[in-house]
């Protein structure tokens, strides 16, 4: 086996990010590729990208959600709509901690559904 060129092949690394609450300025730097983990006996299907935080790079992995308001469906929604997410530069806004954690993408707030109100 030729290691040297098994190297030569092998991707540079990068710090996975790991948002905090406030607004962030994200330049996406690849296109999102899919991967799954497995957590607490169940795979969990995820999306990864490379992008720029600060100037600094890192890879930044976000669960497929199943709706248009989930992080990944308003990334869905932005790549439909410019045809690609490489490149493209959103603004990120994290509400909450943990499981509470709420994210908006400000750049996908025009291209949401809007939800109808009820009728009494």
């Amino acid at each position: 086996m030729d290691y040297d060129k098994l190297k030569d092949g092998l991707k540079q690394t990068s710090d996975w990010w790991k948002s905090s609450p406030g607004k962030h300025s994200i330049k996406i730097l690849s296109e999102p590729e899919e991967y799954e983990v497995e957590w607490e006996d169940k795979l969990i299907q995820k999306v990864r990208m490379d992008i720029e935080v600060d100037g600094k790079k890192f890879t930044w992995g976000v669960t497929k959600g199943m709706t248009e308001s989930s992080l990944y469906g308003q990334l869905v929604l932005i790549g439909a709509t410019k045809g690609k997410l490489k490149d493209e530069t959103i603004t990120l806004l994290v509400k909450g901690t943990g499981k509470d954690t709420e994210y908006t993408v400000e750049e996908a707030l025009a291209l949401m559904t809007p939800k109808e109100e009820k009728v009494n």
